[in-house]
């Protein structure tokens, strides 16, 4: 059984402890195969070098992560992979912007992901209010629109946390389901994959993401899994593996991928 975690933060993020050594060490001592150091990307669409230093890394800081995680990967090798990754938000008009940073550097995998929904964000501290002053039905019809659009975009291999916008218990409305058809549409279009995360089940939501039946519609389309924890700690590499890997299978998944390069490679479940 090959064994990955996709998707860690480190305190370069602001909002994660430990260096990306602690992880690296942490999925070494799982017996893990592989794990993708995967830390925010600086927040290109606010002004300023550093605009919320709580979210993401600034600017002037990226070469030293990329530096750092292209040298654990050298010193590691022959123990574990270590993968140059990143996680990479969409931002709707801001994708040459994007597209300019991913271009810069040699990434073993990118991940996508959707955060910032009708000029604010979808799931920090006291987002949760938005479902009452907004609505569930406008957020979650815009979180889809742009988890669409983000995955069209050619920009991502792997798309984050399919349906983050229920991380606080605030369930996908019925009239939304057209909206997240769509994105499975586009999803499975595009050849994106998505990851299967435990992150959920350690929210309020109480659920991997995606939950059971939006990943066994992705499955269905033929969309390709990654498993990941998205830790934000090294005790949270690995977290939750076993379900996960269940969830998958159950949903039909015969596989899962891991990358090299932005390249992907399959392996059995």
């Amino acid at each position: 059984m090959y064994r990955t975690d996709y998707h860690t933060h480190t305190l370069r993020c602001g909002h994660a402890g430990g260096m990306a050594r602690d992880y690296v060490e942490a999925a070494l001592g799982l017996g893990l195969d592989e794990i993708a150091v995967t830390d925010h990307i600086p927040l290109y669409f606010l002004p300023g070098d550093d605009p919320l230093p709580e979210f993401a890394m600034a600017a002037s800081e990226l070469p030293q992560y990329v530096a750092e995680v292209r040298d654990l990967k050298r010193q590691y090798r022959g123990r574990i992979d270590v993968l140059i990754g990143i996680e990479a938000d969409y931002v709707e008009r801001h994708e040459e912007e994007l597209r300019s940073i991913l271009e810069a550097y040699e990434w073993d995998v990118v991940l996508g992901s959707v955060h910032w929904v009708a000029g604010d964000w979808i799931d920090s501290p006291g987002a949760e209010r938005r479902h009452q002053t907004e609505g569930s039905e406008f957020l979650w019809g815009e979180y889809f629109r742009l988890l669409s659009k983000a995955c069209a975009s050619g920009l991502f291999d792997v798309m984050t946390h399919f349906d983050l916008a229920k991380k606080f218990g605030n369930r996908c409305p019925a009239a939304c389901e057209l909206a997240e058809d769509r994105a499975v549409s586009s999803a499975a279009e595009s050849g994106v994959a998505i990851e299967v995360s435990s992150a959920g089940l350690r929210k309020k939501v109480g659920e991997i993401y995606p939950g059971p039946a939006l990943l066994a519609k992705l499955v269905k389309r033929g969309v390709d899994v990654v498993f990941s924890s998205d830790a934000h700690a090294p005790a949270e590499v690995g977290w939750g593996e076993d379900q996960i890997r269940s969830a998958a299978q159950k949903a039909g998944a015969r596989r899962h991928l891991s990358f090299r390069s932005r390249r992907s490679l399959s392996h059995g479940l």
